[in-house]
């Protein structure tokens, strides 16, 4: 059960633009998605294959993965195996391409980064990352709006009937331009927005009982099922992380 692998999210209001995952032995594997910050990965026993935007890494221990905001991916075990990794999650206008990185020097300076994290080393463990940026992504007008029309209402969004007449297009038109601009479907980006929305919240303090309505959920069912299979964790483990600080 998720409930049962050890993980563990650090977060400190000294950092307020760094989270850090920690998770042990997971064979969870989680949809595609995406995150507003900059997402550097690494992979300590096992194997993980990662899908990003559209291309497969395959990771061992020893590996960083480097995944760009709002790029589109997948971490998921191989055959089905444990493995154990760490993330961390950083706002930052920095954004290289997504890549795997094979350095013993910097996984090294890597682990030592996430064993004391402060502004002055999450700045230098940028700084020591490969150079390239990704590529900027023009949205079409239709999946702008789209986009913009279910971060204004997660709760009740118009159906994509609905937005498909008022953009006059066909409904398979409507999610096949989307697919195509962003990398997730439809449904996916507004589930993906639920959950982004859900997990602020939860770092806020919020009751658990009223996050998933707050998101857009019917019910707590509802809720818990998504919030797993988009992020491999149970609301209550991410509810629950702890202070950075709690760690020295």
């Amino acid at each position: 059960m998720t409930r049962d692998i050890p993980q563990t999210f650090w977060r400190s209001p000294l950092l307020p633009w760094v989270e850090l995952r920690s998770t042990w032995q997971s064979r969870q594997a989680y949809k595609t998605h995406s995150h507003a910050q900059l997402s550097i990965g690494a992979i300590v026993e096992g194997q993980t294959r990662c899908v990003c935007n559209g291309e497969t890494y395959l990771l061992s221990p020893g590996d960083l993965i480097i995944i760009p905001a709002h790029a589109p991916h997948s971490c998921n075990p191989v055959d089905g195996q444990p493995r154990s990794y760490h993330m961390l999650y950083i706002e930052t206008d920095f954004q290289p391409a997504p890549q795997i990185v094979r350095s013993e020097s910097l996984f090294r300076h890597y682990l030592q980064a996430i064993e004391d994290l402060s502004p002055h080393v999450v700045e230098t463990l940028l700084a020591a990352l490969p150079a390239g940026s990704v590529q900027s992504v023009t949205l079409r007008p239709t999946s702008q709006q789209l986009q913009e029309t279910f971060l204004e209402n997660l709760v009740a969004p118009p159906s994509l009937d609905a937005l498909a007449h008022r953009f006059s297009l066909r409904k398979e038109t409507l999610i096949r331009t989307f697919k195509q601009d962003t990398g997730l479907t439809p449904v996916t980006f507004l589930n993906n927005a639920r959950i982004e929305f859900a997990k602020m919240r939860l770092r806020a303090g919020a009751d658990l009982a009223d996050v998933g309505y707050q998101s857009g959920f019917a019910d707590q069912s509802h809720f818990h099922r998504t919030f797993v299979s988009y992020t491999a964790a149970t609301p209550r483990q991410y509810a629950t992380g702890r202070s950075i600080s709690d760690n020295n």
